[in-house]
């Protein structure tokens, strides 16, 4: 009666996960010096749980982490990647979407989870000149999450494009007709450079966020 007693009370929710991704390019250091692409991923979680719980990243199979760290309560913690399988004998849930997990190496306490990563850009599948980056949200929670949101930052894309919004620019007929970036799920909203999806009360999600746009650098 003690161990059921324990076990019915046992509980793991989020109150809100914030997720902010940024893209930039950067020039590489050997001949010929091209610009390469890459993205900054940034994340929030508000959580609370009893029982055993780790930081947590998927990845989607294309587009690995290069590098990814967390911290606890403003503590760091250790990450290490594991592939689904191993995964799911550490975790509860993994993303069908994943192969791949950054997973902290320590059970940690409730509270405020921050997490960031540099994940890889490539070029879209059957696409010489669209290159693409996605991101995985994927939570499950006991009680429904009160909100996730995801925000995406285009401006230094953006901004790095010779002279963006100018007629005489190459881009600008993308530019002008708003197909530079195509994005995905539908539902987002867009001011300026920053497009952002938000959902509330919801008890799961397992999505894939995708932006593509057109590689004018290379």
């Amino acid at each position: 009666m003690i161990i059921l007693f324990s076990f019915f009370f046992l509980y793991w929710y989020f109150e809100s996960t914030h997720t902010y991704v940024k893209l930039f390019l950067t020039r590489e250091k050997t001949y010929p010096y091209v610009l390469s692409p890459h993205v900054f991923f940034d994340q929030k979680v508000v959580f609370k749980c009893n029982e055993g719980f780790n930081a947590y990243i998927p990845e989607d199979p294309k587009y690995p982490a290069v590098w990814a760290r967390a911290w606890i309560n403003g503590h760091p913690l250790s990450m290490k990647k594991y592939n689904a399988q191993q995964a799911s004998m550490i975790v509860r849930y993994v993303s069908r979407h994943s192969k791949y997990v950054w997973l902290s190496r320590e059970n940690i306490p409730d509270g405020e989870l921050h997490k960031q990563a540099e994940f890889v850009v490539l070029p879209a599948e059957g696409a010489q000149k669209i290159d693409e980056y996605i991101c995985i949200l994927h939570w499950e929670s006991d009680r429904p999450i009160e909100e996730v949101t995801f925000t995406m930052d285009l401006g230094a894309i953006t901004m790095a494009i010779p002279g963006i919004g100018k007629q005489n620019n190459p881009y600008y007929v993308q530019w002008l007709y708003g197909t530079f970036f195509r994005l995905e799920p539908p539902g987002y909203q867009r001011v300026g450079s920053i497009v952002s999806w938000r959902w509330t009360h919801i008890p799961r999600i397992d999505q894939k966020i995708r932006i593509q746009w057109y590689a004018w650098y290379r």
